[in-house]
């Protein structure tokens, strides 16, 4: 049988096993419709018995269950009893409770006035306690503030603040004892916008720009050292403490949303770490958020917009100052001296620039949180473009300082001496001058520069400055003026520190116009004024350039000659140079370097220097013309006019000669091949044969038609060095204005700039200019030294035509020195040499004087038919003078001169009769042309007495004579 226990003891509920109400009298009908349905009282007796059987069976069925849990109900019995007692004390005492209840109900009803009474007290007495705590804790507001203030954590003490002067201007206005602690609350509260505003100063422009400086300082100024003797150096790239300063302000610069409480910026500032730069944007939201809770937004802002440019300039000094101190412990030369301070100065007010503009744009994102989060109007505010003028207004501040463009804080400049040496008349430049009366100089025996007038002038020029900076500030670019005792400056001020700042101006203005979005076509003002600034440096560039070039060309001294050789060293030169060539290449490196650091400016500068060089030009086919030819214009020189004429020169630079000299040009590091004197003939004799042709005419050569003086040949050979020397340059030049042309690193702005400027069409027409000029003054470098290589062998002519049209050849006295003429020539040409020796380089001096001993033997061997008769003592005269000439012109060239060996050969056939000379041929074979050998058979036989001349002789021998070169020629 089932246990109906529970496990803690007590009885269990069994289910219900027996049938339903419905099941019961369902069965009980079945049992009365079975009975009245028997037919007989036999079976309702065994119905009857059948049910009193089930009956009894279900009796001792219950018995038995009885039986078995007699325990289990009679526990179930008692605790039924308890349960039942328990809930009948429960109700008594209900019973009871409901009547207390009612009875306290009636005793509260009649005491209500009384309590309500103590209740009020109560509650006067508890409010009375908190105003106690309230005034107590008040009485400390002003020295929990100040040391909040000191700790900077300025929410805490602006929420403190704040809440304290509305408790004493609210709840606790009319409280007397706390009059003097609320005239302090009420003035930390009007005095509490200014200090946080100070203190968001002292962190947007000194606390986060004092990082770009501590990194210069650690970083050092080193990387300028190589752009400061070039100031068409590049712009340096920015810091990477830039980066850093602009992720820190930028990274985070919203702030908290408005969605947000001050937990987060009240731990940050309990840390103490909320004003480093790493939570800069947090902290700029924490002072900005105090204003807002002082109600002081437009305070702020307007207090930010009157003070912005003081700020910025401000920090212009505190910057020069930090380089100035800097530059003392890295180098011993003066800091007015280095421009590349002015290139750090730069590259760290760029830097602070975009730290400050970051941090602006931190205050304006907090600003219009606050001011939604606050529900508020939206006041009138500023943009960073605000921003981005204060610093170009700065900027062009700054620009004028160290460009002094006004020139009014120059010093005065010192008066020239009263008396300068005069050149003397003999100099070489005189060459270069026209003959004309000199105008004595008017010196000044005193000077007003130091008078009163001058003074009140100058006076005046400061107050149109300073009233000029006025009329700037009535437009809102004021220029903050700060005291001159903190005006230093990194280098000294003047025009040319333009070059060294334009790049980096122009990389600055590109940031700032593509921050502004400004349309094309447009510029910011700080463009502006730098292109004026410019254009007036242009105008001071074009000045100075014309006064070096009319001194250049006008003045005598500079054409003197440099022959310094550290200074031809440093102008890659080799040979002496003329000061008026040097002065107008130290022009163009001028130009070059301008272009290099002025690239908008390219198509001014090329237009600059092609008027320079046109003008030299000018000055040096003058200077040309002053020496090659004579006042008289009849009267010319032989060898100016051979070189003039186009046909001459041409045919001149197409003989192996001059191609051999432009091969030595264009090979300057190649090593001399010693060549033989057949190939020196061979590229020498067809010059020597039309000089010959044209030289020997049978007239003499007049001197006023060579260059006797050789004064001026030097001066050509100068002109010609130092023109060739300075067209090289100018190809220089106009290779790098190429290379310039085909950057592709200008800036937008820049090209912008340059397109306005001058078209690229202008620019390559420019440089075309500039390249054709680079060839004219080659042409008349060529065309000089043309002139000495004709000259040279003009006046061989000129000494060897009379020797042989004039000469005794047959003189009875044997005088055993050379012609006078020969002795002269020797002489003439070792001057000629040594002046193309100290004033030409070897392959020019080897192009003038190599070929000149055959030009000298075809001379004299040519001249054989214009002798009349020769004898022994001629022929030992030809001989000597050959010999004498032989030995000079080895020494110019430095080789024997075998071309004057075969001209004693060919003369000393004279000591032969014709029959012996014909032998010789057949012997030794043809050493000389046939016209030659007519010569000297028709000389010996003009030589013979007159008895002894027989024409048909002489047929006879020039018959056999051409019969045997023919053999000759044949047997070859």
């Amino acid at each position: 049988m089932a246990n109906f226990v529970s496990s803690s003891g007590g009885p269990i509920r069994p289910p219900r096993t027996f049938k339903t109400t419905k099941d019961s009298n369902g069965l009980l009908i079945s049992v009365i419709r079975s009975l009245s349905a028997s037919q007989s009282s036999a079976d309702r007796d065994k119905e009857k018995a059948k049910l009193e059987k089930e009956f009894k069976r279900s009796d001792q069925k219950l018995d038995d269950l009885v039986s078995q849990n007699k325990e289990d109900l009679t526990k179930a019995m008692q605790d039924f009893s308890k349960i039942s007692s328990k809930i009948s004390m429960s109700r008594e005492k209900i019973h009871s409770l409901k009547e207390k209840l009612t009875t306290c109900k009636v005793l509260l009803h009649c005491k209500r006035d009384e309590l309500k009474k103590l209740w009020l007290e109560a509650i006067e007495h508890k409010h009375v306690l908190q105003l106690l705590e309230e005034i107590e804790s008040l009485v400390e507001v002003p020295d929990k503030v100040n040391t909040f203030l000191n700790k900077k954590q300025y929410l805490h003490a602006t929420k403190l603040l704040v809440s304290s002067v509305s408790l004493v201007e609210g709840s606790l206005e009319g409280v007397e004892a706390l009059k003097d602690v609320k005239a302090k609350l009420i003035y930390k509260k009007e005095h509490m916008h200014e200090v946080l505003v100070e203190e968001l100063h002292r962190h947007v422009y000194l606390r986060t720009t004092n990082e770009a400086l501590q990194t210069f300082r650690r970083q050092g100024s080193d990387r300028r050292l190589q752009n400061v003797g070039s100031p068409a150096g590049k712009a340096a790239p920015r810091n990477t403490s830039t980066s850093s300063l602009m992720n820190g302000a930028t990274g985070d610069n919203r702030g908290p949303t408005a969605g947000e409480d001050h937990l987060d910026l009240l731990k940050l500032e309990e840390s103490g770490i909320a004003d480093s730069s790493l939570h800069s944007s947090k902290y700029v939201a924490i002072l900005v958020e105090c204003l807002a809770l002082l109600h002081k937004t437009p305070e702020m802002i307007e207090t930010i917009k009157d003070r912005g440019q003081t700020e910025l300039l401000s920090m212009v000094w505190r910057t020069t100052q930090f380089l100035l101190d800097n530059s003392q412990n890295i180098s011993s030369q003066p800091a007015v001296s280095q421009p590349r301070l002015l290139l750090d100065l730069l590259d760290l007010l760029f830097d602070q620039f975009h730290s400050v503009v970051a941090c602006h744009e931190c205050i304006l994102a907090n600003v219009r949180r606050v001011t939604v989060g606050q529900n508020e109007t939206e006041t009138a505010t500023y943009s960073v473009a605000d921003v981005w003028t204060w610093a170009q207004c700065v900027m062009k501040y700054v620009i004028g300082k160290y460009l002094d463009i006004h020139n009014t804080g120059s010093t005065q400049q010192a008066p020239p001496p009263a008396f300068t040496e005069v050149v003397a008349t003999n100099d070489i430049a005189s060459y270069f001058t026209r003959r004309r009366n000199i105008k004595q100089k008017k010196f000044a025996l005193f000077r007003f520069d130091c008078s009163s007038h001058a003074i009140s002038m100058n006076t005046y020029l400061k107050e149109k400055k300073k009233e000029e900076m006025e009329e700037m500030k009535n437009e809102q670019c004021d220029y903050v003026e700060v005291g001159d005792s903190r005006q230093r400056l990194v280098c000294a001020p003047t025009c040319k520190n333009i070059t060294y700042i334009f790049k980096p101006l122009m990389v600055f203005i590109e940031e700032v116009e593509r921050v502004l979005k400004l349309e094309d076509g447009n510029h910011c003002s700080l463009y502006e004024h730098l292109v004026e600034c410019v254009n007036i440096f242009l105008s001071h560039i074009s000045n100075e350039l014309e006064n070096t070039i009319e001194s250049a060309t006008k003045s005598l001294e500079t054409w003197k000659v440099i022959s310094e050789p550290e200074t031809l060293k440093h102008y890659a030169a080799q040979r002496p140079l003329l000061q008026s060539a040097v002065c107008v290449d130290h022009s163009l490196q001028g130009l070059q370097e301008l272009m290099q650091a002025l690239p908008m400016y390219l198509g001014h500068f090329l237009n600059l220097a092609s008027n320079i060089l046109q003008s030299y030009k000018e000055t040096s086919q003058a200077a040309y013309r002053g020496v090659v030819q004579p006042e008289s214009e009849d009267k010319r020189i032989i060898s100016a006019t051979w070189a003039k004429d186009e046909d001459i020169s041409r045919f001149l630079m197409s003989l192996p000669n001059w191609a051999n000299l432009q091969h030595l040009k264009e090979n300057k590091g190649s090593v001399d091949v010693e060549e033989s004197p057949e190939e020196v003939r061979l590229r020498n004799k067809k010059e020597s044969e039309i000089l010959i042709r044209n030289l020997t005419g049978g007239m003499l050569i007049p001197q006023h038609e060579i260059l006797s003086d050789v004064a001026q040949l030097r001066v050509l050979a100068q002109l010609q060095e130092s023109l060739e020397w300075l067209s090289s340059r100018i190809q220089a030049v106009a290779s790098c204005a190429v290379q310039l042309q085909q950057q592709k690193g200008l800036s937008p702005v820049a090209s912008k700039a340059v397109a306005q400027e001058a078209t690229p069409g202008v620019q390559d027409v420019t440089v075309h200019t500039l390249k054709d000029l680079a060839k004219d003054f080659q042409e008349i470098a060529d065309t000089c030294l043309l002139v000495l290589h004709l000259e040279v062998r003009v006046h061989c002519f000129y000494y060897l035509l009379p020797v042989t049209v004039q000469g005794n050849f047959a003189s009875g006295v044997d005088n055993q020195e050379p012609d006078p003429e020969v002795t002269r020539l020797n002489k003439d040409l070792s001057a000629i040499d040594e002046a193309m020796t100290a004033c030409l380089q070897q392959r020019k001096h080897r192009y003038i004087f190599e070929g000149l001993g055959h030009l000298i033997a075809s001379i004299l061997i040519t001249s054989t038919s214009r002798i009349q008769r020769v004898n022994e003592n001629g022929i030992k005269k030809v001989c000597r003078n050959i010999f004498a000439i032989q030995q000079n012109i080895t020494s110019i060239t430095m080789n024997r001169e075998v071309a004057l060996d075969h001209a004693r050969q060919y003369f000393e056939l004279f000591y032969h009769t014709p029959e012996d000379v014909l032998n010789l041929i057949v012997e030794h074979g043809s050493q000389f042309q046939e016209r030659e050998y007519e010569n000297v058979l028709q000389l010996l036989h003009k030589s013979l007495p007159s008895t002894d001349r027989d024409p048909e002789v002489l047929k006879v021998l020039l018959s056999r004579l051409r019969d045997i070169l023919n053999e000759v020629a044949v047997a070859v």
